[in-house]
């Protein structure tokens, strides 16, 4: 129902050539929603979390989403975890492997563990001369290594350095952030990840009737401990959802995309 009410065209600014692209005419139609309503967050809130489970393309969504800022001129960090580097990085060059070649994209790759360094090089990136602030848009792969923002005294940590010297500084950054797990164990996991896209503003979404994210976040995980505490028979998902508070719902409606595989073939 959300989708019907996102008319592609109210969303994606067609003199772009978005449709035009490769990329999206790659996608399956699903595929294709998760971009319009990513893009449709990232113009009304500054971020979205795409949470759709293992093997539903996220990447491929993401690299649409990617093109269609590219075609808007904006500068693109991805922010990866070491070991998927090459996955992000073989769309950037004239390689044989690269399905995607005539898309031409332009964004820099980054590891996470870049963030921890001053200098040195990251590929063809020298991290002295990096201008962090000047990005656009920044997607964070496997997002949920972000979840915890525990504060260094002796130096300044990858969270910090993120929120601070990227998000914050220089230009306004929206941020897409790729999970299939965005929640570990707390439903308090998805704080800090929303903080990037409010710039830890608590009440950046009072637009949407909630006052108080860290209030909505710490209510929600009231409700998951007691559920939890329950013997097993009596853990049903339909009695945590019955006592989960209407604005944690409200908040994953207005920053993330979730659908299983079951729910896709479901739909």
């Amino acid at each position: 129902e959300y989708i019907n009410e996102l008319t592609e065209d109210n969303i994606i600014k067609s003199k772009t050539g978005f449709k035009d692209t490769l990329v999206w005419n790659k996608l399956y139609k699903f595929q294709k929603d998760g971009v319009i309503g990513a893009i449709e967050k990232l113009e009304k809130h500054n971020g979205c979390i795409i949470a759709d489970s293992v093997g539903l393309g996220k990447t491929f969504e993401a690299l649409a989403v990617i093109k269609y800022y590219e075609l808007r001129n904006d500068r693109v960090l991805v922010l990866c975890p070491k070991k998927l580097r090459d996955n992000w990085l073989i769309y950037t060059i004239n390689d044989k492997r690269n399905i995607l070649d005539k898309d031409r994209f332009n964004y820099d790759v980054l590891n996470h563990t870049d963030l921890s360094r001053d200098k040195g090089l990251s590929g063809d990136i020298d991290l002295k001369m990096i201008n962090w602030g000047n990005y656009d848009l920044i997607v964070i792969d496997e997002s949920h290594n972000f979840r915890n923002n525990d504060p260094r005294i002796d130096r300044k940590t990858r969270y910090k350095k993120l929120m601070e010297d990227v998000i914050k500084a220089g230009v306004k950054t929206k941020v897409l952030m790729l999970s299939a797990t965005p929640v570990n164990n707390r439903l308090n996991d998805l704080k800090n990840q929303v903080a990037f896209i409010t710039e830890a503003n608590d009440d950046a979404l009072s637009d949407e009737g909630i006052n108080s994210i860290e209030v909505t976040l710490r209510n929600a995980q009231t409700q998951f401990n007691k559920w939890l505490d329950k013997p097993t028979e009596g853990r049903k998902l339909e009695s945590l959802l019955s006592h989960l508070n209407v604005d944690y719902f409200k908040l994953l409606d207005a920053l993330t995309i979730a659908r299983s595989r079951r729910h896709i073939e479901k739909y």
